[in-house]
């Protein structure tokens, strides 16, 4: 096992025994061809000193060897759902409707928790019946492990998550909940395949206030291979869906706004370039490819 980032060491397996944990706490780890790093996920779930945890795999159709990966770890995964899947958002939900847990999170497979974590968040739902979502704080680093920047817990209100837009937002890798809200939410909308956290986080901000905790609870890879850094031309266009999903009006006009002012803009900018002379050249000399 190799040397992560806010390990002192490499992960490890727990020492044996302990147990007596009533709280058990299910993990969904979706994944498609993430074999570089899938194990340092499991790993960072593996060695938590926190024993009642069950760990579900949901494996999109992945390629790359994924496989081989999990076949090493099979022996101590709660289960491994194999198989093409319409996206990471169907993923979570077939995963969680297998779970057995009282606690629930998913950890995406370049991702991983820091030590301590879990036990962390099992005391917290512990101490107080009524606590049924609860968000701390994480890291952001790079590829190569670099810090880039901390993510602070903060309240799950309205108010926060419409800043949202202002690079004030939480690490879903952080968010732990009960499953009664998990079943009260209705899961993730499958039809998001950036922003299904946020569409959730919403949901449940109106059901119940989210206790913080401010330890650092998780670590997040940043880089270009990352899906919201590929696809964050898709983001917009979710973020739209979200507000109007939610209620949330006045952001949905403002986002829309947005959304019409940018499309203005690049008609604008291939216009300059179709009417430009290199391009009416290649039109005159039948050169230029014709549209559509």
């Amino acid at each position: 096992m190799r040397r992560l980032y806010g390990w002192s060491e490499a992960p490890a397996d727990p020492p044996a025994g302990g147990g007596g944990e009533i709280l058990r706490i299910s993990v969904v780890v979706p994944t498609l061809n993430q074999a570089e790093t899938i194990s340092d996920t499991l790993d960072s779930i593996l060695a938590q000193d926190y024993g009642n945890v069950e760990i579900i795999v949901a494996d999109g159709g992945s390629s790359d060897g994924t496989d081989t990966v999990l076949e090493r770890y099979r022996p101590r995964l709660a289960l491994v759902l194999e198989g093409p899947d319409g996206g990471q958002s169907e993923a979570i939900n077939r995963g969680f409707a297998a779970a057995g847990g009282d606690i629930l999170c998913w950890l995406n497979s370049d991702d991983y928790f820091l030590p301590g974590t879990l036990r962390r968040v099992a005391e917290r739902f512990g101490s107080d019946p009524a606590i049924r979502f609860v968000v701390g704080s994480g890291d952001v680093i790079s590829k190569d492990h670099r810090f880039l920047r901390h993510i602070p817990a903060l309240p799950m209100t309205e108010t926060t998550l419409l800043n949202w837009k202002k690079d004030q937002w939480v690490m879903q890798q952080c968010c732990f909940w009960s499953r009664s809200l998990w079943q009260e939410a209705g899961g993730v909308d499958e039809s998001l395949h950036l922003l299904m956290d946020y569409d959730l986080w919403f949901r449940f901000s109106r059901a119940t206030e989210a206790s913080l905790i401010e330890q650092t609870l998780a670590v997040m890879r940043y880089h270009p291979e990352v899906k919201t850094v590929r696809q964050r031309s898709r983001t917009g266009e979710e973020l739209a869906y979200v507000y109007a999903r939610n209620g949330a009006y006045a952001a949905l006009r403002e986002q829309v706004a947005d959304l019409v002012a940018a499309r203005t803009s690049l008609e604008e900018h291939l216009g300059r370039i179709e009417t430009s002379l290199p391009v009416r050249l290649l039109k005159r000399l039948s050169l230029f490819p014709a549209v559509v």
